[in-house]
């Protein structure tokens, strides 16, 4: 790939995190500027990273706010209040963005690419830097319809 990835491949991501956000929490967003981001750059309280390997490797990071992570947790447990990011909560995020990798995989295969996700690893911390060195990171922001913003940070290699 030569510094450039077809939109073929970043569409099925965004298709299918308006599918999941609307289903899971009933969330609408709109896309903000699709840029690309240095490969180690700074990210937000809490990550979400799914591996990606097959016909496209690579990870996809969802970086979001603490408060935004409480937001959308509290939204798919129909708007119970979320206090603190608890166990159920993580599982709550890891459980959407894991939705979303694997509509994103079953579009990529119905063109014909085939491609396996590994589970959620979730990070949550202060001042993180990330580093998805040799891969091109396509961020892709998901403002929400509330508010919120999740940074969907595509990084891939075509194999």
């Amino acid at each position: 790939m030569s510094g450039k990835v077809s939109v073929e491949y970043i569409n099925p991501f965004i298709q299918a995190s308006q599918q999941v956000l609307k289903q899971v929490a009933n969330i609408d967003f709109t896309l903000g500027k699709i840029y690309l981001k240095d490969p180690t750059y700074k990210v937000d309280q809490v990550v979400v990273i799914i591996g990606m390997t097959g016909s496209i490797k690579g990870q996809v990071n969802f970086c979001m706010s603490l408060d935004t992570a409480k937001n959308i947790a509290s939204m798919m447990m129909g708007g119970y209040p979320v206090a603190e990011f608890d166990d159920l909560a993580k599982s709550a995020i890891g459980e959407m963005a894991n939705m979303i990798m694997g509509n994103t995989s079953t579009l990529f295969s119905q063109k014909g690419l085939k491609v396996e996700i590994t589970p959620p690893s979730i990070l949550i911390g202060e001042n993180m830097t990330l580093s998805t060195s040799k891969m091109i990171n396509i961020c892709v922001p998901l403002l929400l319809s509330n508010g919120d913003k999740i940074d969907m940070d595509v990084a891939i290699v075509e194999t």
